[in-house]
């Protein structure tokens, strides 16, 4: 169910609402109800609000940022660690190295190539979160060996984006290492719902634009 309410609307109210409705009047426990939301700061109004309407100590409903239930998701399937950014770019650069070594001419140091790495990164993280499939990207890869109007050294990346993207991914799953990117990727396609009956209903709430990895997950619930 997708409830939408204007942009001039209090949705904090509206989703305080929706909880006493289904929940407090009806003498559910709410402390069994998930909240997902954008980021953190929305959970501190929506606990005012309850406290407010409840006028007595309670356990509140259990609050989440997307970005801690995507962690929750796999947490729930086995190990997670977080690789850092420095990290994440120096596997690049070793895969780089590896796949297509003439991009690293006159950058050969991890320091000169740095830069170029956190590009590399920053590109194959949104493919991540949109779900670009490898076939979609095979089509840049044909078009980089025809040339585009942009420095040769980019055209040359460009050809072995998908080889750096999959080395990547095998080499990052393989040790249980995420960065943001895979983590959404990885939660939308492997989340299953029948996982998280700790909770009888999870919301989501106050999204405006959502990547698709976000809303493979949603669907899923």
């Amino acid at each position: 169910m997708v409830v939408s309410f204007d942009l001039g609307e209090n949705f904090i109210l509206r989703l305080a609402d929706y909880i006493e409705d289904n929940y407090i009047r009806k003498g559910k426990d709410i402390s069994n109800l998930a909240v997902v939301f954008g980021g953190k700061r929305p959970a501190l109004f929506l606990k005012k609000e309850l406290a407010y309407r409840l006028k007595k100590g309670f356990v509140p409903p259990r609050f989440f940022s997307i970005d801690e239930f995507v962690e929750y998701i796999l947490v729930k399937d086995g190990q997670l660690r977080w690789i850092s950014d420095m990290d994440a770019c120096f596997k690049i650069y070793s895969l780089v190295s590896s796949i297509c070594p003439q991009i690293l001419s006159q950058r050969e140091a991890f320091a000169q190539f740095l830069p170029w790495a956190r590009e590399v990164l920053a590109f194959i993280e949104q493919l991540d979160l949109e779900d670009i499939k490898d076939e979609s990207l095979i089509s840049i890869e044909g078009k980089a060996e025809i040339g585009y109007d942009v420095p040769e050294d980019i055209n040359e990346l460009l050809k072995r984006i998908v080889s750096i993207r999959q080395f990547l991914h095998k080499d990052l799953l393989d040790s249980h290492y995420y960065y943001r990117g895979l983590a959404y990727l990885m939660a939308a396609r492997e989340i299953d719902p029948e996982n998280f009956g700790e909770f009888e209903q999870i919301l989501f709430c106050g999204f405006f634009y959502l990547h698709t990895t976000e809303k493979e997950i949603f669907k899923k619930f």
